[in-house]
């Protein structure tokens, strides 16, 4: 099963991250609710960040690989910075064995990403 919430926090210098949380299998099948969910919180706010949590994250296949990417192309296009957190070995293998952490900022927690906001 997959979920996707969203919340804003505040970096310590007042700036707004919106972190979208994701759990269960980023895969094939669960595709059109990941791209939908994607969507509908990156229309949701104008937050300056987005921030991906796939620390809830169970599987990644290459369809969800190219959902998160259009994702953060998406974002960019919008004039805002984003990122993914992944800690867990097993994903944040498979993102650097994919080298999809070339193209997309990763880092290990929430609270890191406020280094990439400066």
């Amino acid at each position: 099963m997959l979920s996707v919430a969203s919340s804003l926090h505040k970096s310590r210098d007042g700036k707004l991250i919106l972190v979208v949380r994701v759990e269960g299998d980023v895969t094939l099948s669960t595709l059109p609710r990941l791209t939908d969910a994607l969507n509908r919180e990156k229309n949701t706010t104008e937050a300056p960040f987005v921030l991906v949590d796939l620390e809830a994250v169970d599987v990644i296949d290459d369809a969800g690989l190219g959902a998160l990417l259009g994702f953060a192309a998406g974002v960019r296009a919008s004039q805002r910075g984003v990122a993914v957190v992944a800690s867990m070995p097993r994903v944040r293998d498979r993102l650097a064995d994919t080298r999809f952490d070339k193209a997309v900022d990763m880092v290990s927690s929430v609270g890191d990403a406020e280094r990439l906001l400066r």
